[in-house]
């Protein structure tokens, strides 16, 4: 048996901070949604290992507090020789 869709909280940071990003061109083929805390996304599509919190990967799970202090970009290391 498959999860329900999330759309309501995220599956990443566990906030309730979730919105439509956009929709397909051809209607009713998939939505996609952005978490405004963490700025996760992901289609009606994916399967809940993407869109389930309860199924998300612990180990990709980003705890809300954190963020303010995450870098925006991870710096690019020097070019070797």
């Amino acid at each position: 048996m498959t999860s329900p869709l999330n759309t309501t909280v995220c599956p990443r940071c566990e906030e309730s901070t979730v919105r439509v990003m956009t929709t397909s061109p051809v209607p009713g083929k998939w939505t996609m949604y952005v978490c405004d805390t963490c700025f996760y996304s992901y289609r009606s599509t994916e399967n809940p290992a993407t869109t389930d919190p309860a199924a998300f990967p612990k180990e990709w799970k980003v705890d809300p507090a954190d963020i303010p202090g995450m870098l925006a970009m991870p710096p690019v290391p020097h070019r070797r020789g």
